[in-house]
């Protein structure tokens, strides 16, 4: 009877067991997820490229790359698989045999001291539900449904789709999500170059990156690596022999510059333009038109020339007595240093990052107007940055003074390099694009083309150099300009006045075009970003303001045979789907799409993005007058570097804005230099004394890499040469005589004159 009444018990028991499991699991799945993972993508981030697809920078804070099984090396699969879950490819989602085994190990380690490896108990399926479907809660309803989902996930998905969610989706430490980017992050190389060691030390790392960091603790990581290798020798994956060869093999790793995650002037623009056009996307692949070697010789050669500029008026205050207070003032092209022996011969200092010593020579290291000598402004034990141009170091101290570079394709109109400021850090203001400062000279030599495409001016007609006066209008004084040297020069040649910046001929000529017609020129080439309607005088010697980059994409007219290009530091955008989302393109082509249905052909136009603004010949009559001032005009500072170059210098009065535009085969090159708060740079400072050094450096550095080049500007079609006096403008073939450049129709129209005068003179 008892034994019949227990029976009962136990029945009803069972019965309430089973239904309050039923209960359970009803209420279990009915809060579960979708287990559809096929439309699941792992979100990867923003990643900025340069031209040659070195990443520059990435947005977000996980990196990843994401690989299909079948480009995942079989060795990762093995090293993974022998890491995490060895029957991954039996099991149907969940191991019972490798839960009582994980046991049996774990209980073994806890009591053993020569094995710190603890084996985990879930399948890489159940990890990847905890990954993209659930939380990771330590608790018994979590570990249900991971279980329930896994066995779904095993019956509707194939195992090679699960284990590449996995190794696409799964952290492995440095920011790294997937084994594409944790390949780079930890060894630089990509996947596909890794060796069996290397998949084992990435395969031990999802267990938990941290504790297996060789930095914090060698021996661990390495134990763990070996592990990896050794379960991967059992499972026949690698031999005995690669075993007791790849465990004996160090782990090496890179590393990492966490530079190219910080942002900068050319990254931050970068964003910017990508914001602008909203796409409908989250994540993208961005090639830009940035060659990192020209940017890095145009960051050192701002930085580098302003500071020495700045020894001439600054006194110096750029010691720091704390090591922490300079690390504040981020700078990868300065050096940290201590001074640590200080003499009357001698100024010692300890390079801190290096421990190398190096001297400072007192001849250049003077500072100042009084022209101070090291041993009086640097004390024993002071932190200073140091730079090291022409392998001579100087001291040098936080910039009060800015500036801004641009170096641009004239071709196709691609930035090559931006430097929006001395320092990103201090302030991300673009001076590139967002600092509106007064040309100066720099808007001469559109004048100049203006009047050559009129054909009221030849490149040799005199013009004299005298002083005028100008009605400004009711209430305004009268405007009486003068010459930068307030001196006259008598009659110049067109060509000689635009070689030596001659503010009253260029007056005169744009006084004869006329202040409507220049300006309705400038909105033509698109000088100014808005339509330019100032009707002053000034306006001829450049006082509307512009920025450095509409600039340099007016000055590529004259190298490119008199197109507009608009600039464009993006070459490529594709989604994280792999969609080509925008593709900068510099040709447009009617008819080139067409499918077999349609009903008539019409041949392919294919036609230039470009507008086309002044002719070739006046573009590079213009080019060839701006040699002519270096080889003899306000660029002359560099007539000696043997190479093609063009330029144009640009002072504001005052000297408060101070500007270089060089133009090469190859590029156009902008300088600017003035402080953020506009105020004189220094007595009589101008662009060829400021702004053309820093062009200067910039050229120099460039041809060292680049010294077997053979680049030539591009001479156009119908172009005359003939020889003529610098001085008269009279064709010649006498002393004193240059080669210019003419069309035959200039050669007529100077026949013409030459004939009224002779004329002239028989009467």
């Amino acid at each position: 009877m008892k034994l019949f009444k227990y029976l009962q018990y136990i029945f009803i028991i069972s019965i309430l067991g089973i239904s309050i499991v039923i209960i359970y699991l009803w209420n279990i799945q009915q809060d579960l997820p979708d287990h559809n993972i096929s439309q699941y993508f792992p979100n990867e981030i923003t990643k900025i490229y340069d031209e040659k697809y070195e990443l520059m920078y990435h947005v977000g804070n996980r990196d990843r790359f994401y690989l299909d099984y079948k480009d995942i090396p079989k060795n990762m699969i093995n090293a993974i698989i022998s890491a995490e879950d060895k029957t991954f490819f039996r099991h149907q989602g969940f191991d019972v045999k490798g839960i009582i085994n994980a046991f049996i190990i774990n209980i073994k380690n806890i009591y053993s001291k020569n094995n710190n490896n603890y084996v985990g108990a879930s399948t890489i399926t159940q990890q990847l539900v905890k990954n993209i479907l659930l939380n990771r809660d330590q608790t018994i309803s979590r570990k249900v449904k991971e279980l329930i989902l896994s066995l779904r996930i095993e019956q509707e998905y194939s195992k090679e789709f699960i284990i590449e969610l996995y190794l696409n989706e799964i952290y492995f430490g440095r920011r790294s999500y997937g084994v594409a980017s944790a390949s780079f992050n930890y060894f630089n190389k990509s996947i596909f170059d890794l060796d069996i060691h290397e998949f084992a030390y990435l395969a031990a790392l999802p267990k938990g990156p941290n504790n297996y960091n060789p930095k914090k603790n060698y021996s661990k990581a390495l134990d763990r690596r070996n592990y990896v290798l050794k379960q991967m020798e059992l499972n026949k994956f690698i031999t005995l022999d690669q075993y007791n060869y790849y465990s004996n093999l160090e782990i090496d790793l890179y590393e990492r510059n966490n530079k190219k995650y910080e942002l900068d002037y050319k990254t931050d623009f970068i964003l910017k333009s990508l914001n602008s056009k909203s796409y409908n996307k989250n994540a993208f692949y961005i090639q830009s038109t940035i060659d990192q070697s020209l940017q890095k010789i145009s960051e050192k050669s701002l930085i580098d020339n302003l500071a020495l500029f700045e020894k001439k008026y600054r006194n110096w205050s750029g010691s720091f007595k704390k090591l922490e207070d300079i690390l504040k003032f981020k700078n990868e092209h300065w050096k940290i240093a201590r001074v640590i022996n200080k003499n009357s011969n001698v100024i010692e200092l300890l390079i801190i990052n290096t421990g190398k010593k190096i001297y400072l020579n007192k001849d250049k290291n003077l500072y100042g107007p009084k022209k101070t000598v090291p041993n009086n402004y640097l004390d024993l034990n002071d932190y200073i940055f140091v730079t090291n141009i022409d392998n001579t170091f100087y001291a040098v101290q936080t910039h009060e003074i800015n500036g801004s570079v641009i170096i641009m394709d004239p071709f196709n109109g691609n930035i090559v390099s931006m430097v929006g400021g001395v320092n990103y850090n201090i302030s991300n203001f673009n001076r590139v694009t967002q600092a509106y400062r007064q040309p100066g000279s720099s808007i001469k030599p559109f004048i100049y083309a203006q009047a050559l495409e009129t054909k009221k001016f030849l490149p040799n007609t005199l013009i004299l150099d005298s002083n005028i006066l100008l009605d400004q209008g009711k209430d305004l004084p009268v405007w009486v300009p003068k010459n930068y040297s307030n001196k006259s020069y008598g009659e110049l040649t067109f060509r000689r006045a635009l070689e030596t910046s001659n503010n009253l001929v260029t007056l005169k000529i744009g006084l004869d075009l006329g202040l409507n017609s220049v300006n309705n020129f400038l909105d033509k080439i698109n000088f100014y970003n808005k339509s330019s309607t100032t009707d002053v005088y000034s306006t001829l010697l450049g006082a509307v303001e512009n920025n450095l980059l509409s600039l340099a994409k007016s000055y590529s007219i004259f190298l490119n045979g008199g197109y507009i290009v608009e600039p464009s530091i993006i070459k490529k955008v594709v989604s994280n789907e792999g969609e080509l989302i925008f593709n900068n393109e510099y040709f447009k082509c009617n008819y080139c799409s067409f499918t077999t249905d349609d009903r008539s052909y019409r041949v392919p136009i294919v036609k230039s993005q470009k507008e086309k603004v002044i002719s070739p010949q006046t573009s590079f009559q213009i080019l060839n007058i701006l040699e002519g001032a270096i080889e003899r005009g306000t660029g002359k500072a560099l007539n000696k570097i043997d190479y093609p170059i063009a330029g144009k210098t640009g002072t504001t009065n005052e000297s408060k804005d101070l500007w270089f535009f060089g133009l090469t085969p190859r590029y156009v090159i902008g300088v600017y230099v003035g402080y953020d708060t506009p105020r004189s740079i220094g007595y009589r400072e101008t662009g060829s004394s400021v702004a053309l050094p820093i062009f200067k450096t910039i050229i120099e550095n460039y041809l060292i890499n680049n010294k077997n080049r053979n680049d030539k500007f591009v001479v156009p079609n119908d172009l005359i040469l003939k020889k003529v006096n610098k001085d008269s403008g009279k064709i010649s073939n006498g002393q004193n005589t240059i080669i210019d450049y003419f069309t035959k129709e200039q050669l007529e129209i100077l026949d013409n004159l030459n004939k009224v005068e002779s004329i002239g003179g028989i009467n």
